[in-house]
């Protein structure tokens, strides 16, 4: 038990060491490197990884948790580990800084000046230990130092300034541990994900973005209600909308039209406006048949994906292929590009007498718009093009405690850098040569060479007090 209790003890120690402490923060700094030069899976594009790097390489790192190193698991432990030794360390040094700030040593004595890293004599020249005390504080005053006055009646001249900043390096330390906080939770509860929405569509759930692709629910239905693009002038693109709506057990409850920076939030889950473009897929076709042996007349119809249609003479349609960019490799029909450059369509047809049948069409090649069986000849008159909407989509539920914690390291960072605690004590004591003298001393927690020049300026102040008060007394006694 008792070598049981000495291994805790030692690790412990080692846990709230500086030592730890530096460790931890470099391991932080090379994981946080590595996830800064590795392309993270939240942030890449589709296909993105597969493009750069070898099938072997995206193993490895997605072994490692490489390729989302901000929510990998052995992050989130350093993360906890580091803050476990900032808060071990704060509360180890923290009772002296509090005696600092809650019970200042006001009241002084000679030895305890003397003892000062600034210290300076100021002959009294005839003026009363209490007259010469009270020239100081106002010789204080005048340059912004104000002097305590229960010491000032007990004999010591004391001037404190700036004492919050003996608080800087904990406001710190708590600003990162909040920091820490936040990023955790948004590594074990948030995530990052991308949908492409056509109009019309509705999704409940989400892929995240990390190597197993897990579908996060959502507590709410978000439907695309319509998708565009705004265009400059000359054609180029300007920006890319969404209309999102928001539904809650079948009712309605938000909607908001995004863009690229103004994105939708609800229930803490963002979603924001990333790309636009052709789906590849038709949102209708229009078609013109005409029947070979002229008994029946032309008909033009509009035809949607899944939908089916009657024709005059009993033959039912329904969309079966479309190939927006056709083109021919050896046997095999492929695409060139989601636009619809040279269409081609086949129709799934069911004639009056239930047999089945198909009928290809080329828009770009209209010799080789064969009669169907059926003895109908097809001919793509207009068609209209799907487009999808990419969203990003980000749940952070420790949004707030990065961000608070932030402002807070803000404020800790400018109380360390730009506030100096200082103190200045004084008393009247005797020099080596038996003289009544004005000992001043003072002491700052940090930048000395900037205090010295400024003590200097207070000394010089009190000197001159002092001569003017001497003046005045030997001006008085003086007969006229």
């Amino acid at each position: 038990m008792v070598q049981q209790q000495g291994v805790a003890t030692k690790a412990l120690q080692f846990i709230s060491s500086l030592r730890c402490g530096l460790i931890l923060l470099a391991l932080v700094g090379v994981a946080t490197t590595a996830g800064t030069m590795i392309l993270q899976r939240p942030m890449a594009r589709e296909g993105q990884i597969d493009q750069i790097y070898a099938p072997q390489t995206i193993r490895l790192l997605d072994a490692l948790g490489l390729f989302d190193v901000f929510h990998a698991w052995w992050f989130l432990v350093l993360l906890g580990l580091l803050g476990t030794n900032i808060v071990l360390t704060s509360l180890e040094r923290f009772p002296q800084a509090w005696r600092y700030f809650a019970r200042p040593h006001r009241v002084a004595d000679e030895w305890f000046v003397r003892k000062l890293p600034v210290v300076r004599e100021i002959p009294l020249g005839g003026v009363a230990p209490k007259a010469a005390l009270d020239d100081a504080a106002h010789a204080f005053r005048a340059l912004h130092h104000r002097p305590h006055p229960p010491t000032l009646a007990q004999g010591t001249l004391y001037v404190e300034k700036h004492r919050i900043a003996r608080l800087a390096p904990y406001v710190v330390h708590l600003s990162l541990i909040i920091i820490f906080a936040g990023a955790i939770v948004d590594g074990v509860w948030g995530f990052r994900g991308f949908v492409s929405l056509a109009p019309g569509v509705k999704i409940r759930s989400i892929d995240a973005m990390n190597s197993s692709g897990t579908a996060h629910p959502l507590p709410f239905t978000l439907r695309c209600e319509s998708a565009g693009m705004e265009k400059y002038p000359d054609g180029s693109p300007k920006q890319y909308w969404t209309k999102l709506v928001v539904e809650e057990n079948g009712r309605e409850v938000m909607r908001k039209q995004i863009f690229v920076n103004e994105p939708l939030t609800y229930k803490g889950i963002r979603f924001f406006q990333a790309s636009y473009g052709p789906s590849g897929a038709p949102e209708w076709v229009e078609i013109e048949a005409s029947w070979v042996d002229g008994k029946t007349s032309p008909q033009r119809f509009r035809l949607r994906p899944e939908e089916t249609l009657g024709l005059a003479d009993g033959t039912q349609v329904q969309l079966g292929d479309f190939v927006p960019d056709f083109v021919l490799e050896g046997n095999q029909i492929s695409s060139q590009s989601d636009e619809p450059n040279n269409p081609a369509v086949r129709l799934l047809l069911t004639l009056p007498d239930g047999t089945k049948a198909s009928a290809w069409f080329f828009a770009g090649n209209p010799q080789m718009n064969y009669p169907s069986d059926p003895g109908i000849r097809f001919r793509l008159a207009d068609v209209k093009m799907g487009y999808f909407s990419g969203l990003q989509v980000a749940k952070q539920p420790g949004k707030e405690l990065i961000w608070g914690g932030c402002l807070l390291l803000s404020l800790g960072l400018v109380l360390a850098l730009y506030f100096v605690h200082v103190r200045i004590w004084g008393v009247v004591a005797r020099d080596s040569k038996g003289r009544s003298v004005l000992l001043l001393g003072g002491q700052p927690n940090k930048y000395r060479h900037s205090f010295e020049e400024q003590f200097k300026k207070l000394v010089d102040r009190v000197e001159n007090e002092l001569l003017a008060h001497a003046e005045r007394a030997e001006g008085e006694r003086i007969p006229a």
